[in-house]
């Protein structure tokens, strides 16, 4: 695993030995960024599910301003601050909080520009973390939500608090473009 482009360009990232924990792939990223062009530059990122950090330190390294990473485990966040070490991204360029994605989702009322979730294969409350995230509004104007999921673990297509609004299959994987949708008065 490593970063692909930008400021830390080339450097190799610790993953987890874990096999439940599934790191975005060198090609997955590729496609990701691809898509977000020149996004990340200054824009606030939140990591979900961070594991060792790719899709965070990627955006760090393609000019995002500030990364908030998530993981409740132990294990992944060690390996992340590893890496974030390793690869000497500044202190006051992130965050990292321990918590479960949900109760970060409802207890962190931050706005983010651009969010990625790449939760385990085996998640069952992806929807309801999915639609909790929409509810609370956590993406800034013009903000997107990058989710990469399991094929087997869909997620509704049409919601009244979001729009997919690109997605591909790759490998087991789905990856869905996710923006808030406007005119939104759901609580």
């Amino acid at each position: 695993m490593r970063v692909i482009s930008g400021f830390f360009k080339g450097r190799k990232l610790k993953a987890s030995t874990d096999l439940s924990i599934r790191p975005a792939t060198d090609r997955v990223k590729e496609y990701i960024f691809n898509i977000l062009q020149d996004f990340p530059q200054g824009s606030t990122v939140t990591d979900i599910f961070a594991g060792s950090g790719g899709l965070g330190i990627e955006a760090l390294s393609r000019g995002a301003s500030q990364a908030v990473f998530v993981d409740s485990a132990s294990t992944s966040l060690k390996i992340l601050k590893e890496n974030l070490q390793n690869i000497k991204v500044p202190e006051n360029k992130y965050r990292i909080v321990q918590k479960d994605a949900i109760h970060f989702v409802k207890q962190d009322p931050e706005q983010t520009d651009l969010c990625f979730m790449d939760p385990p294969y085996k998640y069952p409350p992806l929807q309801e973390l999915l639609d909790l995230f929409f509810r609370a509004k956590l993406l800034k104007k013009n903000g997107i939500l990058v989710l990469e999921h399991e094929v087997s673990n869909p997620v509704k297509e049409e919601s009244p608090v979001y729009h997919i609004f690109k997605h591909k299959k790759i490998g087991r994987s789905i990856i869905r473009f996710i923006e808030q949708r406007q005119n939104n008065d759901q609580g």
